[in-house]
């Protein structure tokens, strides 16, 4: 069984003030060749780093089918998003109705988080979005599943992000275990946090 949120990514252009001076580094591109033995798998506390690349993989295939360029990696925007998934797999708050992308005990949203990350500093622009997915049961909680179900599945706004023309950069979270109470416990389950973002400076 699984269950995903038909929940909107957060989005949008925001004006900040002055931010500490830190770095956006990017890190190398995604090992595609290895990561796609990954695809079908779920997380467990030795493959996560391949799941994220897996992740990564399989939106840049979704992106190069739309004609579109792929995505750096970002190392803060990878924080914000693993962090994120991380608390949603420990607290289990993603169930039908909720907002995945708010956390109910920190109060932190997309832009709140990947801020406090260090994405962007002191930019004359920028833009954010995050998409989220979780599943359990078999084949419900991997990364070909989460992909699939942003692009393919969902009608609340998931595709427009992933195959987004503007949106350069994203970081990848990926956490053992459903995020909804309904799938604790159950096997194969699968937690995914994808933030996005544009950053000019």
């Amino acid at each position: 069984m699984n269950r995903t949120l038909s929940l909107l990514g957060a989005a949008g252009v925001v004006a900040l003030g002055v931010l500490p001076a830190l770095s956006t580094p990017a890190t190398a591109a995604p090992n595609c060749a290895a990561a796609s033995a990954y695809y079908d798998s779920a997380p467990t506390s030795a493959n996560l780093a391949m799941l994220r690349q897996a992740v990564h993989c399989l939106i840049d295939a979704e992106r190069a089918a739309a004609g579109l360029g792929p995505l750096t990696v970002n190392t803060p925007l990878t924080n914000a998003a693993s962090g994120h998934a991380a608390a949603a797999a420990a607290i289990k708050w993603w169930r039908p109705g909720a907002d995945s992308h708010r956390n109910p005990q920190t109060g932190s949203t997309p832009g709140s988080r990947i801020t406090a990350a260090g994405y962007c500093p002191n930019p004359v622009s920028w833009s954010y979005a995050e998409t989220t997915y979780t599943g359990w049961g078999t084949g419900a909680g991997t990364p070909r599943a989460a992909v699939r179900w942003w692009v393919h599945v969902s009608t609340y706004g998931h595709r427009q992000i992933v195959l987004s023309p503007t949106l350069k950069d994203l970081g990848v979270g990926v956490a053992v275990g459903s995020a909804d109470p309904a799938g604790a416990g159950s096997p194969g389950g699968g937690t995914y946090v994808v933030d996005f973002g544009r950053c000019q400076r």
